[in-house]
C-alpha cells in the first residue's frame, strides 16, 4: 500500500513540524509495512519577507537578532526533517504546479491523506487551485484533521460546487475545528459526513519528547524557587508583550520564552522540535498566541491562557484555532482577543485569579476523552478503508 500524506512540514515552526509527524505517526501505526511518504514542497514563509514585513529599524533589528540566535534551531530543524520524515522525491509548490503532472504524481499512491493543520485556509492563488484540494485527482482520499481556519473568504458558486464535487468522493471527512466544520458541512454542503478530530500531535508519545539535559536542569531548579511561565509572541509587533512579561515577572514568575523576548528570563531559541515538545513538561502556566503552544500545555496538563491579537489570527466574529481549542475544554474564560495595550489589560487581571487546580482537573478528565476518542477515530479509519464504509465520527 502507498500512503501519500500532504501537509505542512517545512517550516522551522514546532508546531507545523509535529502536527505532520503525529499524521506520519498515526498511518505508520495503522499499517506498519506501507509506503508512507510526505509530500515534500517548498517553504511558505521567506526570512527576508519577514524581515520587510518589520517596518521599524528597531524591529528589523529585534528580527535579524532573533534569527541569528535561532540558527542552531535552524540546522536542528534541518536534520529532523531530512531524518523523521519520509518525503516525497519529487518536490512541489502547493500553488505553482502543472496539473497535469501531479494529477499522475498523485494517481500512483493507492490512498491520499489530507491534512492535518491550516492546509485548507487557501482556495487559489492567481486563479490556480492548491493541489491540497485534490482537484480532478481519482484515487481514495481522506481529510485528516484538517482545518481552513480563521476561514476569512467567500467561495463563488461555481467554487462551492467545485468543492462539493472533489469531497464527495473522499472516503472520510476530519477536520480540525468548528468553522471547518460549518464550511464544509453547511457552506459547501456536505452536511454530516464531515466530523471532528483533534490535533494529531496529541498521537506522539510522550517518550519522544526530551529537553536537553543542562537545560532541564536550570528548569527543575528554577521551580523550585518559583513558578515558570512561558510567555510566546511574535518578535517584533505584538503590541503589550513587554508590559506583560514585566507584569509577570514581578508577580514571582520566572519568564522563559522560545521567540525571542528581550525581557524574558530564559530564552531558548535553539530547541528542535523534540526538544520543544518536552518543555511544558516543565512550566507552570503559558501565556501565548501560538496554537501548538497551546496544544502541548494542555496535553501535559497545564493551563494555557491563549491571547489573540493579530487580526490575521481569528475571524470576523471571533473564532481562532486556540479559542476553539481552548472551547472544547471548556476553558472558554482563557481566551482573549486583545489588539492593542489597553485591551491587554484584561488578561493581566485575568491572570492572578486563575484557580490552577479546577483547571488541572478539567484538562486531566479532556485529556483522557481526547485520547479515548483518537483511539476510536483510528479504528473506524481502519475499518472503513477496509470495507468501503463511509465514517462520519462518533
Amino acid at each position: 500500500m502507498k500512503i501519500l500524506i500532504i501537509t505542512y512540514s517545512r517550516e522551522v515552526n514546532p508546531g507545523t513540524f509535529l502536527q505532520a509527524y503525529g499524521v506520519q505517526s498515526a498511518f505508520r501505526k495503522l499499517y506498519p509495512s506501507a509506503q508512507i511518504n510526505l509530500i515534500r514542497h517548498k517553504r511558505s514563509h521567506s526570512i527576508l519577507k519577514e524581515s520587510k514585513s518589520n517596518g521599524t529599524q528597531s524591529g528589523r533589528l529585534a528580527f535579524f537578532k532573533a534569527k541569528l540566535r535561532a540558527i542552531p534551531r535552524r540546522l536542528k530543524y534541518e536534520w529532523s526533517y531530512n531524518t523523521r520524515f519520509h518525503l516525497t522525491t519529487k518536490e512541489f509548490d502547493f500553488f505553482n504546479y502543472d496539473d497535469e503532472e501531479f494529477k499522475t504524481f498523485a494517481e500512483q499512491y493507492d490512498l491520499i491523506v489530507v491534512g492535518s493543520d491550516t492546509i485548507l485556509v487557501q482556495l487559489e492563488k492567481n486563479g490556480h487551485y492548491g493541489l491540497m484540494w485534490l482537484k480532478d485527482v481519482n484515487t481514495r482520499k481522506i481529510l485528516f484533521a484538517a482545518s481552513a481556519a480563521p476561514a476569512n473568504y467567500k467561495f463563488t458558486e461555481e467554487q462551492k460546487e467545485q468543492i462539493r464535487k472533489s469531497f464527495s468522493s473522499y472516503e472520510l471527512l476530519g477536520v480540525r475545528d468548528k468553522i471547518t466544520m460549518k464550511l464544509l458541512s453547511e457552506e459547501i454542503g456536505l452536511k454530516d459526513k464531515v466530523f471532528m478530530q483533534y490535533d494529531p500531535s496529541y498521537l506522539i508519545p510522550n517518550d519522544k519528547f526530551h529537553l536537553p539535559r543542562r537545560i532541564s536542569r536550570i528548569l527543575e531548579k528554577q521551580r523550585k524557587r518559583e513558578k515558570i511561565v512561558l510567555v510566546n509572541f511574535a518578535v517584533t509587533g505584538c503590541p503589550f508583550k513587554k508590559e506583560l512579561t514585566t507584569f509577570l515577572k514581578q508577580k514571582g514568575f520566572y519568564v522563559v520564552s522560545t521567540l525571542y523576548n528581550e525581557n524574558a528570563d530564559m530564552n531558548l531559541m535553539t530547541l528542535s522540535p523534540f526538544e520543544w515538545g518536552a518543555l511544558f513538561k516543565y512550566v507552570d502556566l503559558t501565556i501565548t498566541e501560538r496554537f501548538h503552544d497551546s496544544v502541548f500545555t494542555l496535553r501535559y496538563g497545564k493551563t494555557v491562557v491563549a491571547v489573540d491579537w493579530s487580526s490575521n489570527r481569528f475571524s470576523t466574529d471571533g473564532f481562532s484555532k486556540t479559542q476553539n481549542l481552548l472551547e472544547q475544554y471548556g476553558l472558554e474564560e482563557n481566551h482573549f482577543i486583545a489588539t492593542n495595550l489597553p485591551e491587554s489589560k484584561k488578561v493581566i487581571s485575568y491572570i492572578p485569579n486563575i484557580d490552577y487546580d479546577r483547571q488541572r482537573t478539567v484538562i486531566y478528565n479532556h485529556n483522557k476523552q481526547i485520547y479515548k476518542e483518537y483511539d476510536n477515530v483510528m479504528k473506524n479509519i481502519s475499518l472503513c478503508l477496509r470495507t468501503n464504509c463511509y465514517y462520519t465520527g462518533g
